[in-house]
């Protein structure tokens, strides 16, 4: 048996594919419908302007976006999680974006010659008994 909390009003509910109790969930599908209409009404919108206007979570909202509960998501603007700026996909602005895959670059040059420093040192060091025995 698959029991668990449910992630929004903390009730014990069976876990299913929703990832949410069934109360939670149609809850969630009529404030879908608020949202949609909010955001049909006032396009080129923000999270913030959307949980200001309707009353809705924003972590609500972000999860509505994230599985594609909109069409128009395209036009719902959020948060950067990096810098905050305004964005329209993803997760990361472009800056951001490319600043996080320059430092992975980085660290990847970095691994790289500490891993060629140390089979180096491992190739030096070993005993040697040649110039010991008499």
């Amino acid at each position: 048996m698959n029991v668990g909390n449910c992630p929004e009003c903390g009730r014990l509910y069976m876990k299913t594919t929703l990832g949410m109790c069934n109360d939670c969930y149609r809850l969630e599908e009529d404030n879908e419908k608020i949202v949609a209409e909010y955001v049909r009404d006032n396009p080129k919108c923000s999270v913030e302007a959307i949980h200001k206007a309707t009353g809705i979570k924003e972590k609500t909202i972000f999860r509505m976006i994230k599985n594609g509960r909109f069409m128009d998501a395209g036009e719902i603007s959020f948060p950067c999680e990096s810098c905050g700026k305004p964005i329209y996909e993803g997760r990361l602005c472009d800056k951001c974006n490319t600043n996080f895959i320059n430092q992975v670059k980085e660290s990847d040059v970095a691994r790289a010659a500490k891993t060629k420093e140390d089979e180096e040192r491992r190739r030096r060091s070993g005993m040697y008994t040649k110039n010991m025995i008499r």
